[in-house]
């Protein structure tokens, strides 16, 4: 995954962003809906890696049988 941002770094893009979408027109309304497809692109992402940590972790875990 790519290098963690601070919060205030997050904040500072998210307004550019923002600034951005209106200069290109865009209504409050239409950055909201780009906003929410931001969140669900974001949680298939967080979604992905976490099931790959999952199963990289099961595959290093000892198989203990009787």
């Amino acid at each position: 995954m790519a290098e963690d941002h601070s919060l205030e770094e997050i904040r500072n893009k998210a307004h550019s962003i923002n600034s951005q979408l209106s200069d290109e027109g865009f209504s409050p309304r239409d950055i909201e809906i780009v906003g929410y497809y931001l969140n669900r692109i974001a949680a298939s992402y967080l979604s992905y890696f976490t099931h790959k940590e999952y199963e990289s972790a099961m595959d290093k875990k000892p198989n203990y049988q009787k």
